[in-house]
This record gives C-alpha cells, structure tokens and sequence, in this order.
C-alpha cells in the first residue's frame, strides 16, 4: 500500500538507522522521505513538512515527544526493545563497574533481566529534555558510571566529558512495525474521513426527514415557548403568526394541550385535535432531564412512522458498538467466591462512582463490567468499552480525549468526539487501566473530578454524564509505589472495588461453567456425549486453570471437536494428554504434578524467548503478572 510522500515523514536519529530505514522503505514501495535529525533540529523539519501537507511522523524518545509536544501531531514510536540492548552489553558484559543506561522511558522488565542474568550493574538515568540528559551524563560520572548505553542524544555529551559510550540502535523489526504503525493511522484517518462523509450524509438525510415527512412537529421549551418547527408544521400554522419561533404555543396553537403535559411530566399519544378544519392524531412527549420536564415535542399525523425513522437513524449512528448484552445471571458458578463478587457488583450497581474490577486475565472482567451497568439506571445508555493496552500512545490520546477541528494537518474536518462524549449518559469501561501511559492519566483525572472533557488542541468545554469502570489484572498501588500510576488517581478510581476470584479458586465451578459452554457449542449432544464430557471433565479436578475462563472455554471447544470425530472418551483422553501444556494439563495429572509440569514448561519458553518476559507471557497466554507471581513459586 503506497503511502503519499506528503503524509509520513520518517525522522531518524543517526546516519545508520536513516539508511536502513530507507531500504526497508524501498523494499516495501512505500514512498515516505527519511530525515537524520535529533530535538530541536528535528522538530524544526517536522514543521517544515507540516506545512507541506505531513501528519504523521515516525521518531524515537525524546525527539518524537518533543515534535508530538510542540507540533501536537502524531508522531509514531520506533520502539527499542530490551533484544536490541544486547549488543550493547556485550561490549561491556566483563566490566564490574557501574553501567549507565541512559533513555527517555523507563527500563523494561525484560532488560533489567537480562542485566540480572549477565551481572550487569545496571543503573538507570531517564531524561525528558536537553537540560536533563546533560545531567544525566554529568550525574552518571558523578556515580562512578564506567561506560554509558544508550541512543544519539546522550552520545554526544557523553563523548564530551569523556565517558565511554555504546550506542543503542532500534532493531529493523522495531522499524518495520513503525513503518506499518504510521501507515495504519493514516488508512484510519482516512477510513475516519469516509466514515465522517457517511456520518454527515445520515444528519443531512435525518433532517430532510424532519423536513419533508407528511407529518407536522413542533417542539416547546420548559416556558413554553416554541423552538423547533419543521416545513410542514409551519404550513399547517396560520403564516399571520409567523415567525413562530419564540412565542407561546397557546399563542401559535391554542388548543394542543402542549402546557398541560409541560406541568403533569406525563406523555400523551395517539390523541385527536383538529388543526384548523383538519382532524389529526397527535402525540406530545415530555421532555425529562434529571427529573425536570424540559419541554414538549408534539407531533401530527403519522408519529409511528417518523418515531420509527428517528429510532432507525439513531441506531444506526449512534448504537453500534456501544451496547452491553451481560446480566449478572449470565455470570454462571456458586461458589462463595464467585456468589461474594457478584452480590458486591449488585450492590455497586446503583450507586453512581466509579467501580474497579480486580482479576487475572481470562476471569471475565469485562462481563462483569457490562453486568453492572445493564443492573445499574444507565442501562438505557450506551457502554463504551476501550483496552489501553490495544492502542498505541499516540492513538490512545485521540481515542479517549477527541481532538478539535484543525487541531492539526490531517484532522478531519469538524474533529472527533472523544470515548467520553460516545458514552454521555452511559458508562465507559476502561480495561487494562493500569497501562495507560503516565502522561494521559492526568487529563484523565480532571474527566473524573470535573465530569467534561476538552478536546486535544480545542478550547471549548463539554460537560459529560459518564460512570468509569476500570480492571485491571496488576497491583495498581504497586504502580503507584513505583510512579507509573498517579496516586490521587488511585484513590479517585479505588471508589468501589470488586474482586473477581480466579477459576482455582471456585471449586466445582469450572464443571457448572464446562456444561452451560458445551451446551451453547453442541445443541444437539446425545447422553452419551453429555456423559463422556463430564468423565474427561472430572479428570481436571485440582487444575489452577492458569487461563482462567478463556482456557476453560478452549478445553470444551477442543473436546468437542474431538467428540465429533466419533472417538471414544478414553482416546480423547490420551490426545488431550499429549497436548502442549500451556493449552491443556495432560489428562489424569494431579494438581501438584500439574503444577509441577506447568513450571517447567514456563522456564523453557522463557529460555527459548531469551528472558523476555512480555513474548512468553504472550506464547503462553498469561499476562506479565500471572507470569511474575508463578515464576516466585519456584
């Protein structure tokens, strides 16, 4: 998919990483210039192409946020993974002195291992700007720092005061996935554009409904005073009176009884009046915000069929999406554990602060998300649910805050409505809220306490009528200990906390929750299926389930594909026996042999991943968490 030269921008900064981002761009067909530049400089050329018609750049640390600060636009991260640090290290794995890692972020998990595994003395200085990375080198010195690691823009002062450097290149996995990054948010924005056109198309079409239907509609504020009438009701009125907007409706139609449902609150329809010589059916609705009648909407003639139009045309640009189809009952098991969560999560229902939900991954966390909002007043309004973990920073911030027309290049015209302003009057769901980036976590705060929003790069304020419900499978407090997570956000979310037990801890949940899956998968089972599921069911008995539900879910699909093979349960058995353990426990293994198993299976597939912690959480379908807390058994 070639890309305009005029849309991405490739910043690099050093010579080597500019020409292998230039091959890999070749050998793609994309057409995206390549730029070798660092901070001020950088952000100077990124201006430069803005005004050429650029949007989208791609950069690494300090340098992509200072452009993505100054030129509020979206700048994509060339990530530099823990892998890439290994060549580095290498060079400086027999030093016994101190080693200064010098970035932008904090260190991962996965490089603080493999320094732990190489007897690296590895010491950790983040800087933010070119003030501070100077610092940082003059402090590392200062700490009696050896040699130095890290990329361009401490290279150079480094050199100056004379402290041994490795310089830390991204690897060309890390720049292709740019490369497809940048190209996806700008087929997005493109698909937002078209989306957008569509969008206007169905209002514009909306309002030759109200304009052109055979029906009349006239709406009244809470004085009773007339603020809305289309094309046919002000045919249908006396032209003398006009203009109609503003004055009383007793003056524009004495006798539509509009007054007298603007002071009972209570509807009326399918009701007859005559209008002049002509006999109408009319409906007049009250209009209720918080518990205030605001006004009246009345209409004439045929209401079924433009409350059906509205009702359609709302759906369709509205509803999509932003639905919750769980019920607390849909939540199946009896056990005390799982009985204790869902009664908190009823009685937190109707109350209007924030929930957090507490789980491991896999414990079904949003179906108790959406389980406490369709038991809650909001039921009627929309759910709007978000992963912070499944957007990049730089979309992350679009997505839950919206930006303002012409907020920069590329911004679609109008802007875009933020996950707050989609889910007015409803709930948002926030999952995996422990990851969202540091620098979000504040705007995020002021939503909470201020209940508006102000769009990226407006100046406008939108109030909003939101309730957040957040999960998390981490030790938010332990984040907060650490500084990834604000405190005072903590606390603004900690409201109300519900604590979704893991399927270990369930007892003979698992068998009632096998059944209601298997019964859902396989309608038409015989009893003699039912029978032999339940014999291989049994023989998991003291399984931790280390996946939860999700991997519950797995095992019953995988047995009923083997059942419809016409293979009796014992040879299911054996094949489920010879399965990998990360996907199964082999058939007729005891829980303490199970455990046994499914640790060294971890160690292997973290000594095949070379001590990444984030690759084998993801080969064995665990988060980085569960990963930690099985690793500590050992």
């Amino acid at each position: 998919m070639a890309q305009a030269h005029s849309e991405i921008c490739f910043i690099a900064p050093t010579d080597i990483l500019a020409r292998r981002a230039a091959a890999i761009i070749r050998q793609r067909g994309l057409s995206i210039p390549v730029h070798t530049a660092v901070l001020e400089d950088a952000a100077e050329w990124a201006r430069e192409m803005m005004e050429r018609g650029t949007w989208i750049f791609i950069s690494r640390g300090v340098t992509r946020e200072l452009i993505q600060r100054t030129l509020h636009t979206p700048v994509v991260n060339i990530p530099v993974a823990a892998s890439d640090y290994i060549p580095a290290i290498q060079q400086v794995q027999n030093v016994r002195s101190p080693i200064a890692f010098f970035s932008y972020e904090p260190p991962s998990d996965e490089l603080k291992t493999i320094c732990y595994l190489m007897n690296i003395q590895m010491r950790h200085y983040q800087f933010s700007d070119t003030a501070s990375y100077r610092a940082c080198v003059r402090q590392a010195v200062a700490d009696g720092a050896a040699w130095g690691i890290g990329g361009i823009v401490s290279a150079g002062y480094a050199k100056e005061v004379g402290l041994p450097y490795v310089l830390v290149e991204s690897s060309d996995t890390a720049v292709s996935q740019a490369i497809e990054n940048a190209c996806q948010l700008c087929e997005l924005q493109r698909e937002n554009a078209r989306k957008q056109e569509a969008l206007q198309i169905q209002l514009e079409r909306y309002q030759n409904i109200l304009n052109y239907t055979h029906d009349a509609i006239i709406a009244v504020d809470a004085q009773g005073r007339v603020e809305v009438t289309n094309r046919v009701a002000e045919r249908m009125l006396d032209p003398a009176l006009a203009p109609f907007i503003g004055k009383p409706i007793g003056q524009v139609l004495p006798n539509t009884h509009m007054t007298a449902v603007l002071r009972s609150g209570t509807m009326e329809t399918d009701q007859l009046m005559t209008i002049g010589s002509t006999l109408v059916s009319t409906n007049r609705v009250p209009i209720i915000v918080n518990d205030k009648v605001q006004g009246v909407v009345a209409t004439f003639q045929d209401i079924k069929s433009i409350q059906s139009a509205e009702r359609n045309v709302r759906i369709k640009l509205h509803e999509k999406g932003l639905l919750a189809k769980y019920q607390l009952s849909d939540i199946v098991g009896n056990s005390p554990a799982l009985l204790a969560a869902k009664e908190m999560a009823q009685r937190f229902a109707d109350a209007p602060f924030t929930v957090m939900l507490y789980g491991e991954t896999g414990t079904g966390k949003e179906v108790f998300a959406q389980s406490i909002h369709n038991a809650s007043p909001r039921r009627d309004g929309p759910f709007v649910a978000v992963n912070c973990t499944a957007l990049s920073k730089s979309l992350l911030e679009s997505e839950l805050f919206g930006y303002a027309d012409s907020s920069f290049t590329g911004a679609k015209r109008g802007g875009k409505p933020d996950l707050f302003e989609l889910a007015h009057g409803g709930t948002v769901f926030l999952d995996e809220i422990g990851e969202l980036p540091l620098e979000f976590q504040a705007q995020f705060l002021r939503v909470l306490q201020e209940k508006d929003i102000r769009r990226v790069g407006g100046d406008t304020v939108i109030p909003v009528d939101i309730r957040v419900i957040g999960a998390t499978n981490r030790d938010l407090m332990r984040g907060v200990e650490e500084g990834t997570f604000r405190r005072d956000l903590y606390y603004r979310l900690n409201v109300l906390t519900v604590n979704i037990p893991p399927l270990r801890d369930r007892e003979d949940d698992f068998l009632q929750i096998a059944d209601s899956i298997y019964s859902r998968i396989v309608p038409h089972r015989t009893p003699e299926d039912c029978r032999s599921f339940r014999r291989i069911l049994e023989r998991y008995r003291g399984y931790t389930w280390p996946g939860n539900v999700r991997e519950l879910t797995n095992l019953v699909e995988r047995i009923y594909l083997l059942q419809k093979q016409a293979l009796p349960g014992e040879k299911i058995l054996d094949l489920l026996s010879r399965m990998t353990p990360q996907d199964q426990p082999p058939a007729g293994v005891g829980g303490e042999d199970l455990a046994d198993v499914e640790l060294a299976h971890i160690r292997s597939v973290l000594a095949r991943n070379g001590g990444n912690i984030t690759r084998t959480a993801r080969e064995l379908r665990i988060s980085r968490a569960t990963l930690y807390r099985k690793l500590k058994r050992d």
